[in-house]
């Protein structure tokens, strides 16, 4: 009799299983996004947007919480949250991550690395930076989700025109902390100047820095253009930007859920790169109607004079540049 109940019990548990497992695959998981950016920032309003897809997907499964204007701390901060395994979802760029065990990730985010936003993209997603992205997990505990958010060409703001490099010859930069940028502005005899993205418009009014740069639509939801008029089109970065979370998070979710997010997250880069585009025209009207000014810069010598960024990086492998090359062009 005891044998009979004890397999009638086991039937019991084994009937119940496949419940549990559906209450497991239904728990409810909740995320945090959270950026250094303004909420007026165009991809900002994109990943909103990302976040209401997600939670639509998921039947209210996953839901993302929004905290943009730094408001749970730097971008360094928010990595490292991520990293010790916060369930935390975060804007940042390949220079950035580089920092976390994966250094020759900071070459995407040297000067006039790609032509346009095909070669972005392209690269983004091929076998050597996802190869980087697999290291950072490993190294780090930081899963990317996508970096291909981009934004448009960066160019400089500042009080003065700037179209040669030699112009800006002892100007002070805002530039983040860094070192890619820093590498990047150090030729041109700028003072690459560390300044965090929610503190830029005060120190250029105040004078404590004299110039900055950022993507057109950067600088319209930054309002930088309200304290100094001048813009140079340089179009020197075309940055890796996106997002990533705790890879401790990451995994937590189910595999169908892990690829919808990044689906969705390399939906909502594409969404980013073609509205920016799709702006630029009418942002240039805009500012031009405020008594902004717009400059052309000599690309070339620009080109020229940051061209020995590609060799300031002892820890970088022999090669490195010209397989970035290869890949951005799909060879």
């Amino acid at each position: 009799m005891r044998s009979r109940r004890n397999f009638l019990a086991g039937i019991a548990i084994l009937a119940t299983l496949p419940m549990l497992s559906a209450a497991a695959l239904a728990q409810k998981v909740e995320l945090r996004l959270a950026h250094v950016n303004q909420p007026t920032i165009e991809s900002h309003k994109v990943a909103v947007e990302v976040a209401e897809r997600i939670a639509k997907r998921s039947e209210g499964r996953i839901t993302i919480k929004v905290f943009p204007g730094g408001m749970l701390g730097t971008t360094t901060d928010m990595l490292e949250q991520a990293s010790q395994g916060e369930p935390i979802i975060t804007f940042t760029d390949a220079a950035y991550l580089s920092s976390f065990g994966v250094p020759e990730m900071g070459i995407v985010g040297g000067p006039f690395i790609v032509e346009n936003n095909e070669e972005a993209e392209r690269l983004a997603f091929s076998p050597l930076m996802k190869g980087w992205y697999d290291k950072l997990a490993e190294k780090a505990k930081i899963r990317v989700l996508a970096l291909n958010w981009f934004d448009g060409a960066r160019h400089m703001i500042g009080s003065k025109p700037y179209p040669t490099p030699a112009d800006l010859k002892g100007v002070k930069v805002r530039v983040p902390p860094v070192p890619t940028w820093q590498k990047t502005f150090e030729p041109l005899g700028a003072v690459p100047t560390t300044v965090e993205a929610a503190e830029t418009y005060s120190a250029l009014s105040q004078g404590v820095v004299n110039a900055g740069e950022s993507p057109l639509t950067g600088l319209r939801a930054n309002r930088w253009y309200e304290v100094v008029k001048d813009i140079t089109l340089t179009g020197h970065f075309n940055l890796f930007t996106g997002w990533v979370m705790s890879d401790a998070a990451y995994n937590a979710l189910s595999p169908s859920d892990r690829a919808m997010l990044l689906e969705e997250f390399r939906a909502g880069g594409q969404e980013l790169s073609k509205r920016s585009t799709d702006m630029n025209d009418q942002i240039r009207r805009e500012f031009e109607a405020k008594g902004v000014k717009f400059h052309n810069a000599d690309v070339p010598a620009y080109r020229k004079a940051t061209a020995s960024f590609y060799t300031s990086f002892p820890q970088w492998p022999a090669g490195l540049l010209e397989q970035v090359r290869a890949a951005a062009s799909g060879q």
